[in-house]
């Protein structure tokens, strides 16, 4: 393999989106691999020290004629690629399968060695469009499959979803999101208390779809119940109803929203909770995902409170120690989280809150580094390719 050439119909510099790609762009280049990342951009064009291996494709700064040029672009790109160099990886994301449809037929005519990755981290995520969604997303995978010669999935429970409608095989690797144990380094951050009250905390998107209402009327439950807890979630608030309804709740001395906040400062506020949650409802586009916040949380020693779908459970089971599983088919979900969260207040004592888990620690740096994960991806393209 001389070179990955790595496609996403992805905007790098809104919100986070950065972050994930520069760790992998980052680890690819560790292992001696050459690697050119091709993408969009929201506002400015960012190349966060990796100059060269970050390309942006189009200048146009218009909503809606920026795709088309975005679009247009990979096209003739792929085209350059195989007319100039063999051996290399073509990979990307199934929004952009058909663009690659000329390059895969010049490869052909030309016989030459380059190769094809579909890369899949994603299902639609839209809950009120999921199902039409998903049916252009079962095409794109059936094309996919049909012209590619791999496939690459963020989770197995993805593969198996997403490879439930086409027949025979194909070359597919799993490779998960990491941990940026430098960031998330235990070393660096103090967990003396601040509080006296049981920290609950989340971070990421904030909104009805991924549980956070839920999750909030849940510690509602709790606090009724006489226990002294402070509920802290930070990150982009999709659904501005939640911050309507702390507001006329008059919850705010213990509920906390904040507007997102710089990975930077996530550490920092992960060692100083007690219960990372993750409260995700029982919809599929979750089911399927990247536990990467379970990484996060780990890496700092904290064990977390997770429902028991197959994106966890697939990793960790009940019987690690590292996760509290609580049901995600209950249909008393609410009250299901809130018994979860006093189960696990009352197993601890207040002074052994932030403590650090070695345990937890250990994991992550053994199995969800962004090196480790990017491994995976780095010797299945050596494979393809030979």
């Amino acid at each position: 393999m001389n070179i990955i050439h790595w496609f996403e119909a992805k905007q790098l510099d809104r919100v986070t989106n950065y972050s994930s790609r520069t760790e992998c762009i980052k680890n690819i280049l560790d292992f001696g691999a050459k690697l050119y990342y091709y993408c969009s951009f929201s506002q400015k064009k960012e190349y966060y020290g990796l100059g060269d291996n970050i390309v942006y494709l189009g200048s146009i700064k218009n909503k809606y004629v920026k795709p088309v040029e975005f679009r247009i672009l990979i096209i003739l790109k792929t085209l350059q690629i195989i007319l100039r160099s063999d051996s290399n990886v073509l990979m990307c994301n199934q929004d952009l399968v058909k663009y690659l449809k000329p390059a895969i037929f010049l490869n052909k005519i030309l016989g030459k060695n380059n190769k094809f990755v579909l890369d899949v981290r994603t299902l639609p995520t839209v809950p009120e469009t999921f199902e039409r969604d998903m049916i252009k997303y079962q095409c794109q995978i059936k094309q996919a499959f049909k012209l590619f010669d791999g496939l690459s999935f963020i989770t197995p429970f993805l593969e198996k979803v997403s490879l439930s409608g086409v027949s025979g095989k194909k070359p597919t690797v799993n490779w998960s999101s990491g941990v940026n144990i430098n960031l998330f380094n235990t070393d660096k951050y103090d967990y003396a208390r601040d509080t006296s009250a049981f920290r609950i905390f989340y971070h990421g998107g904030i909104s009805h779809s991924r549980g956070n209402m839920n999750l909030i009327r849940a510690c509602e439950i709790i606090v009724q119940k006489g226990y002294s807890i402070e509920l802290v979630q930070i990150g982009k608030i999709v659904d501005k109803d939640l911050k309507t309804y702390i507001t006329d709740k008059r919850i705010g001395h213990w509920c906390k929203l904040y507007d997102a906040k710089p990975l930077s400062e996530m550490p920092a506020m992960v060692a100083h909770c007690d219960l990372p949650v993750l409260p995700f409802p029982n919809f599929m586009a979750w089911r399927v995902s990247s536990p990467i916040k379970l990484m996060e949380y780990l890496a700092m020693g904290k064990p977390v409170l997770a429902p028991n779908m197959e994106c966890f459970t697939d990793i960790l089971n009940a019987n690690s120690g590292m996760v509290h599983y609580y049901d995600m088919h209950n249909e008393h979900v609410i009250e299901e989280i809130s018994n979860a969260i006093i189960h696990i207040i009352e197993q601890r004592e207040y002074t052994n809150a932030f403590i650090k888990n070695q345990v937890c620690i250990d994991y992550v740096k053994e199995k969800f580094t962004w090196k480790a994960q990017v491994h995976h991806l780095y010797k299945f393209c050596n494979k393809l390719c030979q």
